[in-house]
């Protein structure tokens, strides 16, 4: 009975502490949360809209490797009526459309018209329920803008 009784007791107490360790809180998470915007909180002014990135890096080097990312999953110029446009493709468009959010006001003054033809031309390109006999003349769009960019930046 001394044995049942030790078991017992070992596991309510590796059970107790397993528990509490679970219901704990990260020490940081209330220090950052109660930190104001311009002490290293997150401001809506430094929004991060892809993974990884900060807002101080190169906007150019982002948004070309963003446009470059989706270049990978699309045919190449000319099979815009054969472009598929499967969750991977709307994905990315939607990937180039957050960072140029969070990039395109930093780009050149220059690209800020083929940065909002991007933006205009890529929301409907990433929904699926865009009318498929629409998107061939907005992928066209979309290349005029991203070739725009890609020309005027330097490739990373």
């Amino acid at each position: 009975m001394t044995r049942f009784t030790l078991g017992s007791a070992l596991a309510v107490t590796a059970l107790t502490i397993a528990l509490t360790a679970c219901q704990s809180t990260p020490h940081d998470s209330s220090a950052e949360s109660a930190s104001p915007a311009g002490t290293g909180g997150t401001s809506t002014d430094e929004a991060v809209y892809v993974t990884g990135a900060k807002p101080g890096d190169d906007a150019c080097t982002r948004v070309v490797s963003a446009i470059g990312y989706l270049e990978l999953s699309l045919l190449p110029a000319g099979q815009e009526d054969a472009q598929r446009y499967d969750g991977d493709v709307r994905g990315r468009f939607g990937y180039v459309r957050g960072t140029l959010a969070m990039y395109g006001p930093h780009l050149p003054a220059s690209l800020a018209g083929p940065a909002a033809t991007i933006e205009e031309v890529g929301t409907p390109l990433s929904a699926a329920a865009t009318d498929p006999a629409q998107r061939p003349a907005l992928l066209r769009e979309y290349r005029q803008a991203s070739h725009a960019i890609t020309s005027t930046c330097p490739r990373p």
